[in-house]
């Protein structure tokens, strides 16, 4: 067995900002906040710095920009070392910045991605799940959040596989991102059976009843509803770590199974 690799923790004492980038007050406020509120522990290869400050300029910089509008903006970070002591290390961040233009929402197009067929789910439903109005500026968080939103959705009609594919397009005349979300939405299931290891046969059929049926459309966020209303009588530390769910493709239905065996009973 390879032994584990040893690891650092990395603490940001202070981020700095090149005055000429000009990124805005509000976006170097919260880069700074979050990589100063959070210690990192990567792994202490000989290059963890340099892919650490990759991952602060990719994630933390480009991502704060491109919420704002920013949708080409590209960054680089160098960390340079203030103290060590042990595996503590405190580093001081420079970021430089290349914003680019600042864009806003221009038309949103919902489609399957299968062209000519319909959607199970309305376009204006859908629609209505990404929180990004025309006009606003264009926030890849929230065009994320809004996919989450259809994948929730669908998955509450079954379609767990449904996945939507983004497609953007830029209009520098007019500052805009025209966006089109395909929705591949892959087939629907149905519940097959439902298993519940390691129970009493009295706790068993209590559990059934807050259970979908044989039959039923596989509503996956049905499984967290279960844990809440039964958390009485469920062991105190299950989760959803020990619900499986395996799909027959052929039959179109899902097993669902609880594995409790492992978990230790409720106390009285």
């Amino acid at each position: 067995m390879q032994p584990e690799p040893a690891r650092v923790r990395v603490h940001v004492i202070r981020v700095d900002f090149d005055s000429n980038d000009g990124v805005p007050p509000d976006a170097q406020e919260e880069i700074s906040t979050e990589l100063r509120n959070n210690v990192i522990e990567p792994d202490a290869d000989s290059a963890y710095l340099k892919d650490l400050a990759n991952g602060i300029a990719e994630v933390g910089v480009q991502g704060a920009l491109r919420n704002r509008g920013y949708f080409i903006a590209t960054a680089t970070a160098n960390l340079t070392t203030l103290q060590t002591q042990g595996t503590d290390i405190s580093v001081v961040v420079a970021i430089r910045a290349r914003l680019g233009p600042q864009y806003r929402m221009g038309g949103l197009r919902i489609e399957n991605a299968e062209s000519g067929e319909p959607l199970s789910i309305s376009p204006e439903v859908l629609r209505g799940l990404i929180p990004l109005q025309t006009g606003e500026l264009f926030d890849v968080e929230k065009i994320r959040t809004g996919m989450q939103n259809l994948s929730h959705a669908y998955g509450r009609e079954g379609y767990v596989d449904m996945t939507p594919e983004p497609e953007t397009q830029v209009d520098n005349e007019r500052g805009t991102i025209d966006l089109t979300l395909k929705i591949d939405q892959q087939v629907q299931y149905r519940v097959g059976n439902i298993e519940l290891l390691g129970v009493s046969d009295v706790t068993r059929q209590r559990l059934l009843e807050s259970l979908p049926k044989p039959g039923d459309v596989f509503d996956g966020t049905k499984l967290n509803e279960f844990f809440k209303v039964n958390r009485a009588i469920l062991p105190p530390d299950v989760s959803r770590d020990d619900v499986s769910v395996e799909r027959d493709i052929k039959m179109r239905t899902v097993r669902v199974l609880f594995d409790l065996r492992m978990c230790p009973p409720q106390s009285n």
